[in-house]
């Protein structure tokens, strides 16, 4: 209730700097929320199919993912078509073949309206490709189709939806612009 998450944000704000003090981590906010929910001892009902972020964990809502067809993890409907995580959390790189999603290597003038979209993946890129190549490294390692399947989906959900963002923007702010560019030839692959 609004009740419960006012109540929990008073003892979370009162918990983090002890938290931070003992574990001077990333994290640290995080267990204070769970520090603070405990005290107040409110119950939590877990769910782990909610949002996908590591593709090489088992929980999360990979579960879903794994559901769908490989050669259809690159589809654009298939957020429509089979039943998915509500949330794309993506803190990670995003790996397979020779494409490549990290939101820091996005660059920072992506928003704008001279720039151009990213490029569209393969549709098969889940099932044509056993490997991916580190960036610092050049280097091919396989991985799993496991892997494969998480690790593609990502780059395509998250390629599709920075592109939508980005057309969204250039159709409200770009209207006057000449230079305004909607072609998808941008691949982050290549950047590095």
């Amino acid at each position: 209730t609004a009740r419960d998450m006012s109540n929990i944000a008073v003892k979370w704000a009162e918990f983090v700097p002890e938290v931070h003090k003992q574990h001077p981590k990333l994290l640290a906010e995080m267990f204070a929320f769970c520090i603070a929910a405990a005290h107040l001892q409110l119950p939590f009902q877990l769910v782990d199919s909610l949002m996908v972020s590591d593709s090489g964990i088992r929980v999360e809502g990979w579960k879903l993912i794994d559901e769908i067809p490989s050669d259809e993890v690159c589809e654009n409907a298939v957020f429509e078509k089979y039943p998915s995580p509500f949330v794309i959390h993506f803190c990670q790189r995003y790996m397979a073949a020779e494409w490549f999603f990290g939101k820091r290597k996005l660059p920072k003038d992506f928003f704008t309206c001279e720039h151009p979209l990213l490029q569209i993946p393969p549709k098969n890129l889940a099932t044509e490709f056993n490997y991916k190549i580190l960036p610092a490294k050049k280097e091919k390692e396989i991985i799993t189709p496991r892997i494969m399947k998480h690790e593609s989906f990502m780059i395509c959900a998250m390629t599709s939806i920075v592109n939508e963002a980005s057309e969204f923007f250039k159709m409200k702010h770009c209207s006057d612009n000449k230079g305004t560019r909607f072609d998808k030839s941008m691949n982050l692959f290549q950047m590095f």
